[in-house]
């Protein structure tokens, strides 16, 4: 089983989207937070379920409900490498970018 490890800039994005939705939707939050856990798990047991991000193949891209998630993996450590979260509405591209 692969560790799963968090970037700086993903832990951001998802400080980010809980406060937002615990502003708006608790209920929302909460799903969020589960299903984040549960693709957490998913990652670990099975890292390369999600196909290659189209525009850049060091990425791997995993829809959660609202929001995409991409990762990278490392095969040597056994480790799932979370990038950043964003909304599916948002400007993805531009956001990589950043």
């Amino acid at each position: 089983m692969y560790s799963v490890e968090y970037l700086p800039e993903a832990i951001a994005d998802i400080l980010e989207i809980e406060e937002y939705l615990n502003q708006y939707n608790l209920v929302a939050a909460d799903k969020f937070e589960e299903t984040l856990n549960e693709r957490g798990t998913t990652l670990a047991k099975l890292p390369f379920i999600w196909p290659v991000y189209e525009k850049d193949p060091f990425f791997r891209r995993m829809v959660m409900d609202d929001y995409l998630l991409f990762y990278s993996v490392d095969e040597r450590c056994e480790l799932v490498i979370i990038h950043r979260i964003f909304h599916h509405a948002q400007d993805v591209d531009q956001q990589m970018l950043r």
